[in-house]
């Protein structure tokens, strides 16, 4: 196998949606950097992969880790990158440890696997073309306050990470920002007790509080994108800066780019822009 710092996703619940390449790859390591060696390391025995070496590495030791696997793959070895679940670097260690190796020369290979945010989007029933992904929410009010009232401007849809202990707390509290802001909460994602809430933040909160049982697990929070804006909407600086490029861009980039500022529908802009461009000829 190729000399390489590997990416390589673990299942999140379910240990049957290890793909066979991850396998290939954890087999053929000569060092595999976990988040939690313990927890690895029964991963690979449940696999039936023998002894490995095997370093921890997390977010207080990655620029030091970062060192160990660049030798070990300037050395011909091959190492695999691993979290407790899902594909590591996301909400996970090892940004540093890939960004520190890419500036080394070392090669960066990424398997496809498990991912928590993109199983719970895909089930959702919420808007999939564009979308923002924003790892755990804060703890302390203030900043998650400031978080909320972000992810309420958001025309995408926008995925977060929320602990059991608090999900009820936060969702409360997304009643009062956004009360009618269509959200899916994913519960326990492959696994047993795998469950999809939809509603407003009020819904859901009233399926969550008939039962502790609901509350158990860990939680994806998918916030559904804001109401489409309309011509109306835009602000005379961004009408401004339309009349102004509309000589020099092409309508069809145009109306993306302020499609993606605005949140206004790109095919109502880009009619609005050719109607100002034929009226700007007369």
């Amino acid at each position: 196998m190729e000399s390489a710092l590997y990416i390589v996703p673990t299942p999140i619940g379910n240990r049957d949606d290890i793909t066979k390449r991850a396998i290939d790859v954890l087999n053929a390591a000569t060092l595999i950097a976990a988040e939690d060696t313990r927890h690895s390391r029964s991963l690979l025995d449940m696999l039936g992969i023998g002894h490995k070496k095997m370093i921890s590495c997390h977010d207080h030791n990655e620029q030091e880790r970062a060192s160990m696997i660049i030798d070990e793959v300037q050395s011909g070895g091959v190492v695999a990158l691993v979290s407790d679940a899902g594909t590591p670097l996301i909400s996970d260690p090892g940004y540093k440890v890939v960004s520190i190796c890419t500036k080394g020369g070392i090669k960066i290979i990424p398997l496809p696997g498990a991912c928590a945010a993109i199983c719970a989007l895909s089930a959702s029933g919420l808007p999939t073309d564009r979308f923002l992904f924003r790892g755990f929410l804060p703890v302390k009010n203030k900043e998650l306050g400031e978080t909320l009232l972000d992810i309420k401007a958001q025309s995408v849809t926008v995925i977060v990470y929320e602990s059991p202990r608090r999900i009820k707390d936060t969702l409360t509290v997304i009643h009062e920002l956004m009360p009618d802001r269509p959200l899916c909460v994913a519960r326990e994602i492959s696994k047993l007790f795998e469950t999809f809430y939809r509603g407003t933040a009020c819904q859901i909160l009233e399926v969550l509080n008939s039962s502790d049982n609901h509350v158990k697990g860990e939680f994806v929070l998918m916030f559904g994108p804001d109401k489409e804006q309309s011509i109306d909407d835009l602000t005379d600086s961004i009408k401004n800066s339309v009349a102004e490029l509309m000589p020099f861009v092409p309508a069809k980039l145009l109306s993306k780019v302020i499609s993606d500022i605005s949140g206004v529908n790109k095919k109502s802009l880009y009619n609005f822009i050719i109607e100002n461009k034929d009226g700007n000829k007369s």
